[in-house]
């Protein structure tokens, strides 16, 4: 087996590559209230329209869900073999206080690019 020579910048490239990787695949969400018309819309972004829980109950609704990534990398370099694994989860819960009247019936919820929006009908 050849003798081989550590090197520093070479290997600190790679951790700065893999932190740089792990930080694209970090979970944020945001959400976003606005009215259209009589209407209020309440859109969550950064999560998996598929695991989202919306529930009204004694005035507030509540919006659940879980987000989250993964990904892998295998190379050759230097006559050795690297692969790396991440993944990355998230949960996330929210609750807004609802007027007055408003029940389940005026909730709609729909999937919206990377997340929901959730329309409270007569609420605005």
């Amino acid at each position: 087996m050849p003798l081989s020579r550590w090197d520093p910048a070479s290997a600190l490239a790679r951790i700065e590559n893999d932190v740089a990787g792990a930080a694209q695949h970090a979970h944020s969400t945001t959400v976003q209230t606005t009215t259209d018309g009589d209407d209020l819309v309440i859109t969550v972004d950064g999560i998996d329209p598929s695991n989202v829980d919306v529930q009204v109950s004694g005035g507030r609704l509540t919006v659940r869900g879980q987000g989250g990534s993964s990904s892998s990398d295998s190379r050759d370099e230097g006559g050795a073999h690297f692969q790396s694994f991440s993944s990355s989860s998230s949960s996330f819960a929210r609750s807004f206080s609802l007027p007055e009247g408003v029940d389940a019936d005026d909730v709609v919820t729909e999937p919206s690019g990377n997340g929901v929006k959730i329309r409270i009908k007569n609420a605005a």
